[in-house]
């Protein structure tokens, strides 16, 4: 099986086809139950209003014909004011390259159509790492190392999103095919006597390198940062091949693509810039969803321009190189967003080329691959990874076909075994229940494995657990306090209670959160009530420091912690907080007069006194 061409074909066929036919029969909107999470919502509207409109304004119409299909509303939507000829104007506030491909697919799919174009592309995309891989391996192995790049990691979760992050992956993915494929064929010339078919004839000329500069123009509207990617073919050209002029001819095909898009963008919503200018996400309410709620005073919506965001996330030079490094390692080996465990097939590429023999090529596609991941390291340390909506780090998706081209293309077997089994270990939820997965993105992170992974502190307010609104910046106090707030890392807590001023534990499980002050600490001290269990074995544990405490029935403690600094990021200090009870108790079976229901461990309030 494998063993030939003909056979991997119809692999590749009959895998492209069971997501198409998904894709195109899947009842997505109550499978997603109305609500798409993450910017699903802006990209799929904004593709209704191309498809059924040739516009990007969002109008009434809009919001009817969408909630049509997902009735919760769009949520997370991204819009901008602009007023244009004497009149207020509301456009969508993203980059519409997704949306424009996906829109036909929309216009006679419906809400499914996004997925359908996902299915060609997913498609294509096998067809082409097969036929890369294949100029030196069997045909079984190109095919599996091509299939293991997207199904060992959550690449091929995004397949399931509407978003454009499995576009985007395509359209790198297809700039390094067509850039490289032609130097891999000279390296494997075929036998003699054969004859180079049409396709494999333009894919060795020089035609497709302009190919790539028109893909490499779209992906760099659709995300601007994704111009570092693009390099390689560039500096290729003029360094390896002593083409300077034709490098320089790239160049400017590439920019002409990027004008033309943002020509349109103009023409569209009167702005070259998508993200600039008033911008704001709403959610739950939505501007003209009745005559008297505006873009002003829509409740729940949040000013997200990106006009001076370098100069709001800039920090001083000390403070960068710190905060820098540990999103390097959070980069690589963090809870949420570690390329280790979720793109683990990346590390496999990068012992392979640092093991093998280098050219400039290979040298040029890590020194992009490396910038990209200090651009976003660097230019958004509190957002690296795609926001709080996101799946592991949807940003790393642009860079990740990178990789899959870095080392050499031999391939061995255990080459493919060993991602396999890392997704065993860490990815098998995610990859058998993707829709579930995407729709609450931290659900994975709650259990063993992920519970022993590092937690990306300097993401504090873009945890994928934050979108539980129970579980982020949650205050205490009369009145609240607003220097002082708790994150919770799981589900092992009860929400609080209106009248209570702290919070309950679930049971015998243990509450992880974190503590995250405006101030440095000099002591927190930790008022304890048990449940109506004897004998209950309270522990409680405070950056680093582990306390236990025996209580009895409905007996209170108070345990005091001297913690450190802990990890500062500005003016803020965070502290890793964990409490469990040993015993919990259902006090409705429990006890004869009691109506409390809920399954409870130990409750617990903070005091937090400030150096």
């Amino acid at each position: 099986m494998l063993q030939d061409r003909s056979s991997v074909r119809t692999a590749i066929l009959l895998l492209s086809g069971l997501f198409l036919g998904f894709a195109m029969f899947a009842n997505l909107p109550q499978l997603n139950q109305g609500f798409l999470v993450g910017d699903q919502a802006v990209y799929y509207a904004m593709a209704q209003s191309l498809a059924y409109d040739g516009d990007l304004e969002y109008t009434t119409r809009d919001l009817i014909r969408y909630e049509n299909d997902f009735w919760a509303g769009p949520n997370g939507i991204f819009l901008k004011r602009v007023v244009r000829d004497g009149r207020e104007h509301l456009y969508y506030a993203k980059s519409f390259a997704f949306a424009l491909f996906a829109a036909p697919f929309v216009r006679v799919f419906g809400p499914n159509g996004p997925l359908v174009f996902h299915a060609f592309l997913l498609f294509l995309l096998l067809m082409m790492g097969w036929s890369y891989f294949a100029l030196s391996n069997s045909p079984g192995l190109s095919f599996l190392r091509t299939a293991t790049f997207l199904g060992a990691s959550v690449a091929c979760v995004y397949a399931f999103w509407i978003t454009p992050e499995f576009f985007n992956l395509f359209l790198v993915f297809a700039v390094l095919f067509l850039w490289l494929y032609k130097k891999r064929a000279a390296e494997n010339p075929l036998p003699e006597g054969v004859t180079a078919g049409p396709l494999r004839r333009v894919l060795c000329s020089g035609a497709s390198d302009y190919l790539a500069a028109v893909a490499a123009g779209i992906v760099i509207f659709s995300k601007p940062t994704n111009v570092l990617l693009t390099v390689p073919l560039f500096l290729a050209t003029w360094l390896t091949a002593k083409k300077f002029w034709k490098a320089v001819a790239l160049g400017l095909a590439t920019t002409f693509v990027v004008a033309a898009f943002f020509a349109a963008n103009w023409a569209w919503t009167g702005k070259w810039n998508y993200q600039g200018g008033e911008r704001k996400s709403f959610v739950h309410h939505f501007p003209l969803e009745t005559h008297d709620v505006t873009f002003d005073n829509a409740a729940e919506s949040n000013s997200m321009t990106t006009d001076g965001y370098v100069g709001r996330t800039a920090l001083p030079v000390k403070e960068a190189i710190r905060i820098g490094a540990w999103n390097f390692f959070f980069y690589f080996f963090g809870r949420f967003t570690g390329v280790a465990w979720y793109f683990f097939p990346t590390l496999i590429f990068l012992f392979l080329f640092f093991r093998g023999r280098k050219n400039l090529d290979q040298w040029l596609i890590l020194g992009a691959a490396l910038a990209q991941i200090l651009v976003y390291i660097v230019m958004m340390p509190d957002n690296y990874g795609g926001g709080g909506g996101s799946l592991a780090n949807r940003y790393f998706m642009n860079i990740y076909p990178l990789f899959l081209f870095l080392p050499a293309a031999a391939i061995k077997k255990r080459e493919i075994i060993v991602p396999w089994v890392m997704a065993i270990f860490f990815l098998a939820p995610i990859l058998v229940t993707p829709l579930q997965t995407s729709a609450s993105s931290s659900i994975h992170a709650k259990k063993f494995p992920f519970t022993l992974l590092p937690v990306e502190y300097t993401l504090i307010n873009d945890l994928p657990t934050n979108t539980t609104p129970t579980a982020k910046r949650q205050q205490w106090g009369h009145p609240l306090k607003q220097d002082q707030f708790l994150y919770f890392l799981d589900d092992n807590y009860h929400a609080k209670h209106p009248h209570e001023d702290g919070w309950w534990t679930w049971g015998d499980k243990k509450a992880d959160m974190v503590l995250r002050t405006a101030f440095p600490v000099k002591e927190v001290v930790v008022h304890l009530l048990n449940n109506p269990r004897s004998g209950n074995e309270i522990t409680v544990t405070l950056d680093g420091q582990t306390q236990t405490i025996v209580l009895e029935n409905q007996q209170r403690g108070i345990l005091r912690f001297t913690p450190g600094d802990g990890f500062r990021v500005k003016h803020s200090h965070q502290y890793r907080f964990k409490v469990r009870a040993a015993k919990g108790s259902i006090p409705y079976h429990e006890i004869r007069t009691s109506d409390e229901k809920r399954h409870l461990g130990v409750f617990f309030e903070l005091e937090v006194i400030p150096k």
